[in-house]
């Protein structure tokens, strides 16, 4: 095995024990909320993969990106406001993120 297949290896197996975790959890608080949250995961499940059709590929690359749904999350961790519609569409943003990712697909520009 050469290094760059070992890395390969290694970064989609990260990328599967993120898109794991972070399903698991977007199912619970799901459950566990109801109300708007199942809208709001829908929505951004499909978001990121619409940006695929048209638009500029600066666009999708940012939809392709990990660190913004993180900010997300955290920014709905530490606000005192309590949106979880907001947070469980920042969880399902990332799942999307870490399943593009794992399958080997990402940004699509050559600066991404």
């Amino acid at each position: 095995m050469t290094a760059v297949t070992v890395r390969r290896v290694a970064g989609r197996s990260g990328w599967a024990v993120l898109a794991a975790f972070c399903l698991a959890f977007l199912v619970f608080e799901v459950v566990k909320h109801g109300g708007a949250t199942p809208v709001s995961s829908a929505l951004f499940v499909l978001a990121p993969y619409a940006t695929r059709f048209g638009g500029p590929a600066v666009v999708h690359d940012l939809a392709h990106r990990p660190w913004i749904p993180l900010a997300v999350l955290v920014g709905c961790s530490v606000s005192p406001l309590g949106r979880v519609p907001v947070f469980t569409a920042g969880l399902a943003w990332l799942t999307y993120v870490a399943v593009a990712r794992l399958l080997g697909h990402g940004p699509r520009s050559a600066r991404g």
